[in-house]
């Protein structure tokens, strides 16, 4: 009997489930530090489908969590007037820290920051102060990106009765606002008013504060929490005119044509897909400005039939780009000759492993733009490109590195390939699992761990720095720790941002202010058999 009973208990503490955990802490304003009430709190699961924890707030800005399972987890906070975050959270890291429980551990004095988010409220009127109703009015903001100042749209809302407008939910930062009057469809019409001296004219995009040409537009700062008024735009009235262009593609093609504002990245101002059986394009409704028309070669494709194939580039596979300057007349005579597409066509393979077991994207940057596509099962991809010079970054999968990348005989990882009209150009990509590790914390000036600094590991060979596949990013979790698994072997420098732009560590300038504040880490392969090499284990101080 008493050996039934040892088995019995024995078999009980086999099966017993692990025991629950708790997460506990407080939500607060960022700017002020006041506790907040009414914060919706979820502990997301960072894999699985499993439905994540849940609570909020009280009166006094508490929350706690019971009964929480042991595993890793991600804490989002939501509350009216504040930007949904996650606790640890930075403007370039959005997913914030991971949160890792064991068995019965309590985790409490958690504190979760909101930051109250901005607003841009204005009106948009004509010249005699009547409101524009129903106007489109589109946010774009100012941001660095790879090292870039770039323009990006943002957000686009409508004009009231009164031709008020209100733009929400803004972090801080810089921004552009335009406003054009509702076509109400899609198809541009064409004036067919008589020909005169003085011609009849129509409200046009224009940029804050009253400007149809964006370099002249101002920027409108917006601070954390900041509701900026009177954001006033006044409606520009302009005559309309075309522009018409003959398009030279090879045989089996169309061309997309667009005419773009001369600054990046406030888009088209008018567009067409495919150009007629002569080759003839026309562009209508153009105000006077300058203007770039680009051209995309599109590669014959099948009818859409609402299936996205993540195997397949959207064909936009060369550009070519015209200047044009509408003055007060129409355009007319001018030429453009889109060359063909050459591929990019390459195979994926595995030291040690299956490619079936990784969802793997190819990227193509070609300077100007990326176009990604799924890697197939068999290891294949098929990426269209333009005339030029390309580099194909690979997306990484946790523990894989890529270890080679040749085009024939030649080494393209590090200086990329260039590609002719109508050119296949092969590549043979190998990626390794025998990666480095590179661990460690991150303290701040008083020696403290910091829970939500973001790590970054970058090459030394400033080559390889372009190389998106070849920086390591993660956040610091609650202890400050932090770790990167399957680092290419080779010689890196660590740094810990207090907040920085996203990709901003791919601009040279940035790393020149930060030069003496990395720590060295030499990343070892494994050796065979996937024992571990020695890992570099780091403190990092936090960059402010």
């Amino acid at each position: 009997m008493t050996s039934v009973l040892i088995f019995a208990l024995l078999l009980t503490q086999q099966v017993a489930p692990p025991e629950k955990c708790v997460l506990a802490g407080t939500a607060v304003d960022s700017i002020t530090g006041t506790p907040l009430a009414k914060v919706e709190i979820v502990a997301e699961h960072l894999s699985g489908n499993d439905p994540g924890a849940s609570t909020s707030t009280d009166a006094k800005g508490n929350f706690r969590m019971v009964e929480v399972d042991p595993g890793q987890y991600r804490l989002s906070a939501k509350r009216n007037g504040y930007l949904d975050t996650y606790y640890g959270a930075r403007k370039s890291s959005a997913r914030g820290s991971t949160i890792t429980l064991t068995a019965g551990q309590q985790l409490e004095d958690l504190k979760v920051k909101l930051t109250p988010f901005g607003a841009i409220t204005g009106s948009v009127r004509d010249a005699d102060g009547e409101p524009i109703v129903a106007a489109v009015v589109e946010l774009y903001s100012l941001k660095s990106s790879n090292g870039k100042q770039r323009i990006q749209g943002w957000d686009t809302v409508s004009t009231n009765d009164l031709g008020e407008y209100r733009l929400a939910d803004l972090p801080s930062g810089r921004y552009y606002i335009s406003a054009k009057a509702n076509d109400r469809g899609s198809n541009r019409n064409v004036d067919h008013s008589p020909k005169s001296d003085n011609p009849p004219v129509f409200p046009i995009m224009t940029f804050y504060p009253g400007t149809s040409d964006p370099v002249a537009a101002s920027v409108i700062e917006v601070s954390a929490g900041e509701r900026v008024t009177n954001a006033n735009i006044t409606m520009i009235r302009s005559p309309l005119y075309s522009v018409s262009l003959h398009v030279e593609t090879p045989a089996g093609m169309k061309a997309h044509a667009a005419l773009d504002y001369s600054t990046d990245g406030f888009g088209s101002i008018a567009a067409v897909y495919g150009s007629d059986k002569d080759g003839n394009v026309r562009l209508t409704g153009i105000p006077p400005g300058s203007y770039v028309a680009k051209f995309n070669g599109l590669s014959p494709q099948k009818p859409f039939d609402g299936t996205v194939d993540m195997y397949a580039d959207d064909g936009n596979c060369n550009t070519a780009t015209v200047p044009v300057i509408v003055e007060r007349a129409d355009v007319e005579g001018l030429r453009v000759t889109v060359q063909g597409c050459g591929q990019v066509v390459g195979h994926v393979s595995f030291e040690g492993g299956d490619s079936k077991e990784h969802q793997i994207f190819a990227e193509l940057d070609a300077g100007t733009g990326r176009r990604e596509v799924m890697v197939k099962a068999d290891g294949t991809f098929r990426i269209g490109a333009g005339q030029g010079q390309h580099a194909v970054n690979i997306s990484l999968p946790s523990g894989l590195y890529v270890k080679s990348m040749r085009s024939g005989n030649q080494d393209v990882l590090r200086q990329g390939f260039t590609v002719g009209a109508l050119e296949q150009v092969d590549l043979e990509v190998v990626m390794a699992m025998d990666g480095g590790d590179v661990d460690g914390v991150v303290t701040n000036a008083d020696d403290a761990p910091v829970s939500d600094a973001i790590v970054v590991l970058i090459p030394n060979d400033p080559v390889l720095r372009t190389r998106r596949d070849f920086t390591w990013k993660t956040v610091a979790d609650q202890a400050g720790h932090f770790e990167l698994k399957g680092v290419a072997p080779g010689e890196y420098k660590a740094y810990a941002w207090d907040d920085i732009e996203e990709d901003g560590w791919f601009d040279p300038e940035v790393l020149k202010t930060v030069d003496g504040k990395g720590e060295s880490a030499s990343v070892k392969a494994k050796a065979a058999g996937g024992q571990e090499s020695a890992s570099p284990s780091l403190k990092l101080r936090m960059i402010p």
